[in-house]
């Protein structure tokens, strides 16, 4: 395995400052649950009765922005004021594709309820599952280990591991979500846990005892250490595709990593070539994750139409070439099921590439018979 060479770090550099034909990409969160019935009643209060209160919220989340600090804390301040539903409707007005900015309020309502049945039923489906991943980063807060007793040791390591088969058993949780939605959810709290040392994170995860929970676990995990940490790595000069390339599931870390990559390195459809280039430069199993990341990361443009799929995955061959069409495929079939078809369509009836982009987008997102070869160490 190979580091991403400078010369061609710099080229990629050089062609973001161009803002022309400008390639969108999204980092919208990758869950939705099932839930129906009527909105718990828990930590509710009555909209009509506190719209000053609300309005003030939204005005002060705002000036907070949506990668500021503090939200927590506004979040405690408010939903005895206004409830969950309205620090979460607040949420979602001022950002509709929100998902990190409610993992605080996740925490507060665990925090409040000091349960995980309850508190998922209070967040629902809000902020693409963003809320319940903050449920469970809390809940398992409670698996850190006493460091009176053991002070090297970031977490209970047994009562993690019966705390994850519990709660992914949980009958709100198991009627709401399937088994790989919960695991990419505890994939987050681990990496909080382990104070996101990649490691111990994976190694955290690796407590399930079935292979698809394992790396469910591990896309979750990974979604939280890009999404926190990605800016600073970025400016501390660390590889483009750093963590991607070490590790044991480098598909689990190459799928939200190269969203962000692509952000800042591809601002035209030039640029998309460039930038699978790069993957070249990998070997094996983390050149396949690379473009099972790529295909993820360019899912937005292949849906609006600026990308086709055999822009992104037509320069892949072999194994790179399946993985890149089923990182492109699987979240498109999720969210976006008309325009997946279509997509499949576009390619040639009978191909081998129709056959995987029809099978990836029957097969969906967190899929537990999956075929984990081209992507597990």
């Amino acid at each position: 395995m190979k580091p991403l060479p400078t010369l061609l770090l710099s080229a990629f550099l050089l062609a973001s400052c161009s803002s022309a034909g400008a390639i969108t990409v999204d980092d919208a969160g990758e869950m939705t649950g099932n839930f129906s019935g009527d909105v718990s009643t828990v930590l509710f209060i009555e909209p009509s009765a506190v719209k000053k209160e609300f309005a003030k919220f939204k005005d002060t989340l705002k000036a907070i922005g949506r990668s500021g600090k503090g939200k927590r804390a506004l979040y405690e301040e408010y939903v005895p004021v206004i409830g969950a539903n309205g620090v979460l409707g607040g949420i979602t007005e001022l950002w509709p594709k929100c998902h990190s900015e409610g993992h605080d309020l996740g925490k507060v309502i665990f925090e409040k309820t000091k349960d995980v049945g309850v508190s998922l039923r209070v967040c629902r489906d809000g902020c693409y599952s963003g809320c319940m991943h903050g449920v469970l980063m809390e809940a398992f807060g409670g698996a850190r280990a006493d460091v009176n007793v053991d002070p090297e040791q970031h977490v209970d390591i047994d009562l993690v591991k019966s705390m994850m088969d519990t709660i992914c058993k949980d009958g709100t949780m198991t009627a709401a979500y399937s088994p790989g939605d919960c695991a990419h959810a505890t994939g987050h709290a681990m990496m909080v846990l382990a104070d996101y040392l990649v490691p111990d994170a994976i190694r955290y995860c690796d407590g399930f005892g079935d292979e698809h929970m394992r790396y469910y676990c591990a896309t979750g995990a990974y979604m939280e250490y890009v999404t926190e940490r990605d800016s600073e790595d970025a400016a501390s000069g660390k590889r483009a595709l750093y963590p991607c390339d070490v590790g044991k599931y480098p598909a689990a870390c190459a799928r939200y990593k190269m969203v962000h990559v692509i952000k800042r390195l591809v601002q035209k459809k030039s640029d998309v070539a460039k930038l699978l280039r790069s993957c070249d430069q990998l070997t094996g199993k983390y050149r396949t994750g690379c473009y099972h990341g790529a295909g993820n990361g360019f899912m937005s443009a292949v849906y609006g139409g600026a990308l086709t799929a055999m822009n992104v995955c037509g320069p892949a061959t072999g194994d790179e070439r399946a993985a890149c069409i089923d990182g492109l495929m699987e979240r498109m079939a999720k969210y976006h099921p008309d325009r997946a078809d279509d997509v499949c369509d576009e390619l040639p009836l009978g191909s081998a590439d129709r056959t995987m982009c029809e099978a990836a987008v029957g097969r969906g997102m967190y899929d537990m018979e999956k075929d984990l070869r081209l992507y597990a160490l």
